[in-house]
């Protein structure tokens, strides 16, 4: 997968077994799960409140950046 997106948030994600899809990928609000990130660009930390679990979920952020997920479920985000 290759994707320009606003904005890239990351977390980890708290169903996963510890050895598998790890990490959450929100791109411009679409979540998809992945193997690892590695993060080449400029980032912030955000939080966003979830409605329906009555929580904030806290981000590392990466705003206009390219995403590009391999076969291996490793994710590169990149400035651009």
């Amino acid at each position: 997968m290759n994707k320009q997106v606003k904005l890239a948030q990351i977390r980890y994600n708290t169903d996963s077994n510890g050895r598998d899809q790890c990490w959450r990928l929100v791109l411009d609000g679409e979540e998809i799960l992945v193997e690892a990130v590695n993060i080449q660009a400029p980032v912030f930390t955000s939080r966003d409140w979830i409605e329906p679990i009555n929580k904030f979920k806290h981000h590392i952020s990466v705003e206009s950046c390219h995403v590009h997920v391999d076969d291996a479920g490793v994710a590169l985000i990149t400035a651009g």
